[in-house]
């Protein structure tokens, strides 16, 4: 029996504690929303599935044989397109409800060396590219400076991908977003709704500069009620996620980058018509000067940090397209292809 446990946001929705789970003997996936819900440095979590998912679960889900699905529904953003193997068998589970689950030591031995063999961020997506620094490997420097109780809510485009796939959380701490709405422009009304739920508590937001520009305007109620909220502007002129749908399907780009007809602000100068302080993160010099300092700032902050607009987000189940024909791809046949 090669079982699997995957969880999502509906045990927080049901109010049920899903750490028991990590002591069944069972491989414990997660969704996106269920990163965290038990403590990622746990040797019986192996990580989170999805088109942006991780390898280690992409290749632990597509081989289990009966999956156990606890608060989450599956969706295609989770599973792929190309969905389950037909004989593939789903068990869906109501929060709290343990069943007895038989898991033998040959696979988990396989899901543990499967989880050595490909980490959270792989080295094509941490190398520095053409003088900016990389965003997977600010997030890996990010996390040990991150509060016990971190509360961090992200926009949605490229910019999730490496806080999802390269981020290890613990409970307390709280990433949100909002799934699979894909609503860009969600971080900032998100954060001040997460702050004054925390009595106007610290809140991390990560914002895509595309994304900043939906919601630009609630920077007037960041400041007028002083909210510690620290943000994170990923620049990397433009819409990423468009960038790549135009390359997948080999089509010329047109209104995502500023070359292709986008125009987009200097954010810090918009931040300072507010009255928020703010700073540029183009080194890691400047990310070693300024992020603990800015963590430590009782009130808004933004910061800028620039990012190659080339920059891939890796890995990734990418469609096959030949002569005008889209195929979805196995899901453990993420890309690159190793």
């Amino acid at each position: 029996m090669k079982p699997v446990i995957i969880i999502g946001h509906g045990f927080r929705a049901a109010g049920v504690d899903p750490s028991p789970l990590l002591y069944l003997g069972v491989p414990v996936l997660s969704s996106w929303q269920g990163m965290d819900l038990v403590d990622n440095w746990h040797p019986m979590y192996f990580g989170r599935t999805g088109i942006y998912g991780q390898r280690a679960a992409n290749k632990i889900f597509y081989e289990a044989d009966r999956i156990y699905s606890v608060g989450t529904r599956l969706c295609a953003w989770q599973i792929g397109h190309a969905g389950l193997r037909p004989e593939q068998e789903v068990m869906r589970i109501t929060p709290g409800h343990w069943p007895h689950i038989d898991s033998d030591q040959e696979w988990l031995d396989q899901c543990r060396a499967w989880k050595e063999q490909y980490p959270w961020i792989e080295s094509q997506t941490h190398d520095d590219t053409n003088g900016y620094i990389n965003s997977y490997r600010f997030i890996q420097r990010l996390e040990p400076l991150l509060r016990p109780d971190e509360v961090i809510v992200t926009d949605n485009g490229s910019l999730m991908c490496p806080v999802f796939q390269g981020l290890h959380v613990k409970p307390p701490q709280r990433v949100m977003t909002a799934g699979c709405l894909g609503e860009m422009g969600c971080a900032l009304p998100g954060a001040i709704g997460a702050s004054f739920a925390r009595d106007k508590g610290e809140v991390l937001a990560f914002i895509g500069d595309g994304g900043m520009m939906m919601n630009i305007q609630e920077l007037a109620t960041i400041r007028n009620h002083n909210l510690p909220i620290k943000m994170l502007v990923f620049e990397n002129d433009g819409y990423s996620m468009i960038k790549g749908t135009y390359d997948n399907m080999k089509k010329e780009r047109v209104g995502v980058s500023r070359e292709t007809g986008l125009k987009l602000p200097d954010f810090r100068s918009i931040a300072s018509g507010f009255g928020i302080n703010s700073a540029d993160i183009d080194t890691w010099e400047d990310f070693d000067r300024m992020i603990p300092a800015v963590l430590a700032v009782k009130g808004p902050y933004l910061l800028q940090v620039h990012i190659d607009p080339e920059q891939p987000f890796l890995p990734r189940l990418k469609p096959i397209v030949k002569d005008g024909v889209i195929t979805p791809a196995r899901f453990d046949q993420l890309s690159p292809l190793l």
